[in-house]
């Protein structure tokens, strides 16, 4: 009755959530293997793009009272050893695209643009704040209001280059890393369905296709990949795909088999793991140890994906025996593994030739009840950074 309960449990994500919403190896500080980016990549070398940033100094970085969703601890004093300023890790070797977020020009474009922002039905849309940032003279901040829908706040997105050159098909690996804070009204307000009960938990990435010459890609792409506050369990998870593929449906979610009946929602946390049946009462510590999201603080997200090949018979829609990996660190710390993923990735017909190449940020929150009165919510982005090699943790 459990794994029947579960099943369904899965059948309902994968139906309802919606996004409209090998190389050569270097050992990682955490143990796993990185490479530079395979044959199915095309790199412009380590040029910035989208703005720079004059320092490393961090304002509004301190919590009020270090309240988190599974404890009361503070983050430390300190950077962590290793750990860079944006501007330093901007510079790294392998950082194809670095956007700061400090003023109008890092945000400017819309349709039909390379990068930019798109406002929701009500004009609605992310701007500059220049008073709340991790480094620099700004952030990109969205505001959720009242009363809002599913796009309550708007978008913005960004091709991995102007030239739309640097995108990554089979056999490549790349790494997308930014910084976002929460507010905590953003954190605890349980959104309401248009169907009745909770809606199905707020995006905060979307990694998927890049335009094409002549061609644009939207967010809902068969190759999006990903991360999202699923089902508002209050810590990042993952999935894949607006469509599916031969091997696995649309919105398939980033869950492992765990026992007879159980799964990992965070598969790459240590005893006593992040499972399916601790929730939602026990997820965090000490009972549960999923790594959730933190009130008024700068914490760090990078995603790792590595493509495998595309076969020319059988799974031709996908990128076979790929791996996406998701770390993610609270202020000042360290990056702590909290996914990683094998998977055939979705890929999309052959004659298509569909490659990663695109990043949208945006809270967008599938099936969100407009007439519920939530309480206005926020939460910034800052350091967006797109590189062929891991980058460094943040200071």
């Amino acid at each position: 009755m459990v794994r029947a309960q579960i099943s369904l449990f899965l059948v309902l994500v994968a139906l309802t959530v919606s996004a409209c919403s090998s190389s050569d190896s270097a050992e990682w500080s955490d143990g796993s293997t990185t490479g530079s980016a395979g044959s199915g990549a095309s790199t412009t070398g380590g040029t910035t793009t989208g703005g720079t940033t004059t320092g490393g100094t961090t304002t509004g970085g301190t919590t009020t009272g270090g309240t988190t969703t599974g404890g009361t601890t503070p983050p430390p004093a300190n950077p962590p050893p290793g750990s860079q300023t944006f501007a330093t890790r901007c510079a790294a070797p392998g950082v194809i695209k670095c956007v700061s977020f400090d003023s109008a020009a890092d945000i400017a474009g819309g349709f039909g643009s390379n990068s930019g922002i798109f406002a929701n039905g009500s004009g609605v849309k992310p701007a500059i704040d220049t008073t709340v940032k991790a480094s620099g003279a700004g952030s990109l901040m969205f505001t959720i209001p009242a009363n809002s829908s599913a796009d309550s706040s708007g978008s913005y997105f960004t091709n991995f280059s102007p030239d739309l050159l640097t995108q990554f098909g089979e056999n490549s690996v790349f790494y997308v890393q930014w910084r976002q804070r929460f507010s905590p009204e953003f954190i605890n307000t349980f959104y309401t369905s248009v169907f009745g009960g909770g809606a199905n938990g707020w995006k905060q990435v979307i990694i998927g296709a890049g335009d094409q010459p002549g061609a644009l890609t939207t967010s809902c792409t068969v190759l999006e990949t990903v991360v999202q506050n699923t089902y508002q369990t209050k810590f990042p998870q993952m999935y894949n795909s607006c469509s599916g593929s031969t091997s696995h449906g649309a919105f398939y979610s980033f869950e492992e088999p765990f026992g007879n009946s159980d799964f990992k929602k965070q598969n790459a946390r240590p005893s006593p793991f992040c499972l399916y049946s601790q929730g939602p009462n026990n997820y965090f510590p000490p009972n549960g140890n999923c790594f959730g999201y933190v009130a008024n603080e700068w914490m760090t997200f990078q995603v790792r994906i590595q493509t495998g090949p595309r076969l020319t018979t059988g799974l031709q829609d996908e990128w076979t025996n790929s791996l996406v990996t998701l770390f993610v660190a609270r202020f000042n710390s360290v990056s702590e593994k909290v996914i990683e993923f094998p998977i055939n990735l979705s890929a999309g017909d052959p004659s298509e030739d569909l490659k990663f190449g695109k990043v949208w940020l945006l809270p967008y929150h599938t099936n969100k009840d407009p007439a519920q009165t939530n309480l206005v919510a926020h939460t910034w982005y800052d350091e967006l950074i797109i590189s062929t090699q891991p980058i460094a943790d943040a200071q």
